[in-house]
């Protein structure tokens, strides 16, 4: 049979250091990054990041930093990514903090891997600046600055512990290279040693530490490059939160491999009106994104009384493309210019996505592919080809990495279970934890549940942990019932949970935060109780076309959003009773 994987491309990352290397020699003065700093647009190229990632690397070095971790926050900026490039490719270990934390929870992450630097951007200053005794002795705070003066001189000497500028160290650094006593180029990497400390989400309210050997962080990059068709011709734009590894590893390391253009999104309420100044052809997001983009698309045209011919545009679109005739670019430029009028592919991740978006995004000429990881497989486990899309799945497993179900004797679907060398070494000081997910052998335990097809596709059924048990042994997935609620033009975001009824008995419960714009077009303003008899209808509506133990039989409406992670995803826990 004809394999549905994309040809192996000739170049692959051996470590990181040598990426970086190597990409200078082949991309030269090509921009790599582009983001605007006090309001005006500038770059790095790809030799600019060499240089100043090789100078990073030997100041922590000629700190005497050896498996040292060195902790960053802070907005995406080229600094952030320097930081954390510069570490590993000096053998230490990143470990990139969620901004989003309170300040209690960041120091205690800090304190609990030993952190001996914090490379932090200017408007988290006041969370480390005076505050040293919350830390250990001979820490280095390294601030990136918004701007420098004009006639600023950077520090040569050896900085002491405490608090620096970054261009300070990355003075040193340079001045180290200039000396030509530079010690980062005799450094050997070693693929085996811990390279990034992650800390999860917390969506269940428990943060772990996943610890990431280098060899994890090269074999995601190299299947993150095979499994696309994204190219050295293109731009993306990075929209999602830089410190998890979804974004780091698909969003900004990969295209140094690929050699493409990446422009960073400075603010979420101005991401539309940057996709138009970058233009990219490709993107990186999570499905709140895609799901926040379609229904913009459709929002417009309504309100521009052109939604009907935009559908009559689709009907004639699909009948052309079957005698082999593509129109779509000629019929559909007015949506394609929302995102800059040159977006080709997106890459979807990081939480369920409803199937019907990778047709209705076809429709307007835009591929979009679906692909499926976790954190504690940096993180990537499969990806659908373009070429060989297929809606309703999460791809194919990348090269490389082994998948089981492990299932119950007549289910039809089981919990994913993976090996392969993306795979984590364990969690940073919790055995117990570890030895619970990951088994001696190297299988790892992904906690979600699903099935492959004869094709070896995967697909997600859903969390385990979310899994809602009913007193009758049948198992309902929320994520599954949530895809279908999501559909309705009313909720703006649901929670599917279980909850006990009177009699004790547990019941498949909606909690909806609603629609209040769409609420307010009906006439129903912000009227709870008549947006909840609508809802109920609508939801009425929905439970005859699902089977009777997956039929939703309590409905919670909230005047609130959910509380999310960085990510996106709700956080379940804290809607139980």
């Amino acid at each position: 049979m004809k394999s549905l994987y994309p040809p192996q491309r000739a170049r692959q990352a051996r470590d990181l250091f040598s990426l970086v290397r190597e990409s200078a020699e082949l991309y030269g003065d090509k921009e790599y990054l582009v983001y605007k700093k006090k309001n005006e647009l500038q770059s790095l190229s790809f030799n600019a990041l060499s240089e100043k990632v090789t100078a990073m690397a030997e100041a922590f070095l000629k700190l005497g930093f050896s498996a040292t971790p060195v902790a960053v926050i802070g907005e995406t900026c080229p600094e952030w990514i320097i930081t954390y490039l510069a570490a590993v490719s000096s053998g230490n270990i990143i470990v990139p903090l969620d901004r989003e934390l309170a300040r209690d929870e960041i120091v205690g992450f800090i304190r609990k891997v030993g952190c001996r630097a914090v490379v932090y951007t200017q408007k988290y200053a006041p969370y480390f600046d005076g505050h040293g005794e919350d830390f250990e002795d001979g820490t280095y705070f390294v601030e990136i600055a918004a701007e420098l003066p004009e006639d600023y001189t950077a520090e040569l000497a050896c900085p002491a512990p405490g608090h620096l500028n970054f261009e300070d160290l990355l003075a040193f650094g340079q001045a180290q290279l200039d000396g030509g006593d530079a010690a980062v180029f005799e450094l050997e990497a070693d693929l085996e040693k811990t390279a990034a400390i992650l800390f999860t989400s917390g969506t269940t309210g428990t943060a772990k530490g996943v610890m990431l050997a280098h060899r994890c962080l090269v074999a995601a990059i190299n299947s993150s490059y095979n499994m696309t068709n994204f190219d050295e011709d293109d731009v993306i734009v990075s929209v999602l939160p830089v410190h998890h590894t979804y974004e780091m590893t698909c969003g900004i390391l990969t295209p140094i491999l690929i050699g493409c253009t990446v422009c960073i999104n400075d603010s979420l309420k101005r991401v539309v009106k940057n996709f138009q100044l970058y233009r990219p052809t490709g993107l990186v997001l999570v499905p709140l994104f895609v799901s926040t983009l379609y229904k913009k698309i459709w929002e417009t045209a309504k309100k521009t009384g052109k939604d009907k011919l935009l559908r009559g545009s689709i009907r004639a679109s699909s009948l052309l493309r079957k005698i082999k005739i593509d129109p779509r670019k000629l019929l559909f430029k007015s949506v394609q210019e929302a995102f800059g009028g040159r977006l080709e592919r997106i890459i979807c991740g990081g939480a369920p996505m409803e199937a019907d978006f990778v047709k209705e995004f076809d429709d307007f000429g835009v591929a979009l592919c679906q692909g499926y990881g976790i954190t504690e497989c940096a993180p990537l486990i499969a990806v659908c080809p373009e070429k060989a899309n297929r809606a309703g799945s999460v791809g194919l497993p990348v090269p490389g990495l082994e998948v089981r179900i492990d299932k119950e004797e007549g289910e039809d679907y089981g919990e994913i279970v993976v090996k392969g060398p993306n795979v984590m070494q364990g969690y940073y000081g919790d055995e117990e934890a570890t030895r619970a997910v990951l088994e001696e052998d190297g299988w790892f335990h992904t906690g979600d549940f699903g099935y492959q097809d004869e094709d070896g596709y995967l697909y997600v059924t859903g969390r385990k942990k979310n899994v809602i048990v009913l007193d009758n042994g049948k198992n309902v997935f929320p994520e599954e019932i949530e895809e279908y609620l999501e559909k309705i033009d009313l909720v703006c975001e649901v929670a599917v949970v279980g909850r006990k009824n009177e009699e004790g008995a547990v019941t498949v419960t909606a909690v909806i935060y609603p629609d209040f714009a769409v609420a307010k077009e009906m006439g129903l303003e912000e009227d709870l109780n008549a947006i909840g008899v609508e809802l109920k209808q609508k939801i009425a509506e929905l439970n005859r076309s699902l089977p009777a133990f997956k039929q939703i039989r309590g409905v919670e409406l909230r005047r609130t959003e959910f509380d999310k992670t960085t990510t996106h995803k709700i956080k379940r826990y804290k809607l139980e009773q």
